[in-house]
């Protein structure tokens, strides 16, 4: 198993109905980015306590190279893409500020949180933000 892999496996699960996460899947909707299941690869968005996760799993994008290269022992150089988690996260965290929320490298992934005081639009009542 990949570490990458890992780390993005053990920590989503579906959180539909949470209003941060869909708005953040809102956010990344209108930007051209399509949002996955935690059982699936892709961009996932899910919530934890320090607020919404966003993150890639990229398994099946990665599938050839662990098929062509399994048998090397520094397989994990090939599998890294550091360079390209890294610029997801950067354009990712660009798109979030521009709607108004904050996203911080946390692991692998982003936390998105609302700014304290920022009005939430379009949120439902009774919903902390």
């Amino acid at each position: 198993m990949h570490p990458t892999q890992a780390t993005t496996d053990a920590g989503p699960h579906d959180e539909e109905g949470s209003g941060e996460c869909e708005r953040v899947r809102q956010v990344l909707r209108r930007a051209g980015f399509d949002t996955s299941t935690p059982a699936q690869d892709g961009l996932r968005v899910w919530a934890d306590a320090e607020g919404v996760m966003v993150g890639w799993a990229a398994r099946e994008v990665l599938r050839p190279t662990v098929q062509v290269h399994g048998h090397e022992e520094d397989l994990g150089r090939l599998t890294s893409l550091a360079g390209l988690h890294q610029a997801l996260r950067t354009a990712l965290a660009v798109i979030l500020a521009e709607a108004g929320l904050d996203a911080a490298p946390h692991g692998e992934h982003l936390v998105v949180v609302r700014p304290p005081g920022r009005a939430r639009a379009g949120g439902a009542a009774g919903t902390p933000g």
